[in-house]
């Protein structure tokens, strides 16, 4: 049953992210505080080869870990999902596509989170020369798919986007042989 906001304030407004605090009123009529992160939106990267799918290794100061994760970045004010996919591609892994496949959006945190998050599949890769952003320090690496699945078993990936993504790879190519 939809909640009817009563109320809405700005709490912060970052770079990033905006942190919003509504009062809603629910359907039995009483009162409840949401906090709701207000995020741009983003795009995640199975970049695969046919062999094998890039990744990277960063630090992630929330999770106070580095975390191997696939590629991804934050949508810039107006810029369409599929040109931030390419931008984010070539700077985190030095790489661009020639095909472009759109996989499934979802919400990553939809209990206090705006950010919706379109994952794509870049495929016929090709190495560009683009300098790496100067404010992350990232690790490329590459997987076989049967390796991302261990790593995905063992705990080794612990970030939603790579688990989503892997798992819809996993899915899409085994649809894509029968």
């Amino acid at each position: 049953m939809p909640e009817r906001t009563v109320s809405s304030r700005r709490a912060f407004s970052g770079r990033l992210l905006g942190l919003r605090v509504d009062e809603v009123e629910l359907e039995s009529g009483r009162r409840a505080s949401r906090e709701v992160v207000e995020h741009p939106g983003a795009v995640a990267i199975l970049a695969w080869d046919g062999e094998q799918l890039a990744a990277v290794r960063q630090w992630r100061q929330a999770a106070g870990a580095d975390l191997l994760e696939i590629p991804a970045g934050t949508l810039e004010p107006g810029e369409e999902p599929l040109l931030t996919a390419r931008r984010e591609l070539a700077e985190e892994c030095g790489l661009a596509a020639g095909q472009w496949v759109e996989g499934p959006v979802f919400y990553t945190a939809p209990g206090f989170s705006t950010e919706l998050l379109t994952l794509f599949l870049a495929t016929d890769l090709h190495r560009v020369d683009v300098a790496p952003p100067d404010d992350e320090a990232l690790e490329r690496s590459w997987l076989t798919l049967p390796d991302a699945l261990d790593v995905i078993d063992a705990g080794g990936i612990r970030d939603a986007k790579s688990l989503v993504g892997i798992l819809w790879l996993d899915r899409h190519l085994s649809a894509e042989r029968s």
